[in-house]
C-alpha cells in the first residue's frame, strides 16, 4: 500500500499560504476517486490531482475552489465555488489541479499567473552523530535533512 503524502502548498508570487494539508493523489485511480466519498476538506486541506487537467465534481456534496496549474505550478486558470455535480473544463496546459476548501483562493489571493510551490507538510530531520563521541552537539553539515 502507497503511503499518503501530505503537502504544504504556498503562493509564492503573494507569500501566502495555500494550504497546509494538501494530499498528493498521485496515481491514476487516486486522481479519479478525488472526493467521492471523502468529507468536505477543511480550512488548510485539500486534494492535488497530479498529471489530470480537467476536473468533475460527480457525487459530491460540497463546493470547491479549483485552481488550474502547470508543470511549473504556475496558476492557469482559477475556478471559484465549482458546485457538486459540474464538468469542469479541460485546461490546456494544466499538469495539476487543486481542489481547495470555498473560500481559498480568496483568502490566499491566489491569481492566474502566479507560482505555487509544495513540499511536504511535515518536514523531518535526522541527525547523523559525529564519530567523534566528543559528547558535542553535531554541525549543521552533519544534520541531514529528508522530504
Amino acid at each position: 500500500m502507497k503511503a499518503v503524502r501530505i503537502m504544504r502548498i504556498t503562493n509564492r508570487t503573494r507569500k501566502t499560504l495555500v494550504g497546509g494539508k494538501v494530499t498528493l493523489a498521485s496515481t491514476w485511480l487516486a486522481c479519479l476517486r478525488g472526493y467521492v466519498g471523502r468529507p468536505e476538506p477543511r480550512p488548510g486541506g485539500g486534494i492535488l490531482l497530479l498529471g489530470c487537467n480537467s476536473i468533475r465534481t460527480f457525487w459530491m456534496s460540497f463546493d470547491l475552489d479549483v485552481l488550474f496549474l502547470d508543470d511549473k505550478g504556475r496558476v492557469l486558470e482559477v475556478i471559484r465555488s465549482l458546485r457538486p455535480w459540474r464538468r469542469g473544463k479541460k485546461v490546456q496546459g494544466a499538469r495539476y489541479v487543486l481542489g481547495i476548501p470555498v473560500g481559498t483562493v480568496d483568502a490566499s489571493d491566489t491569481r492566474v499567473g502566479d507560482e505555487l510551490t509544495w513540499r511536504d507538510s511535515v518536514p523531518y530531520s535526522i541527525t547523523v552523530l559525529s564519530s567523534q563521541g566528543n559528547g558535542s552537539s553535531p554541525s549543521p553539515r552533519e544534520s541531514v535533512s529528508a522530504g
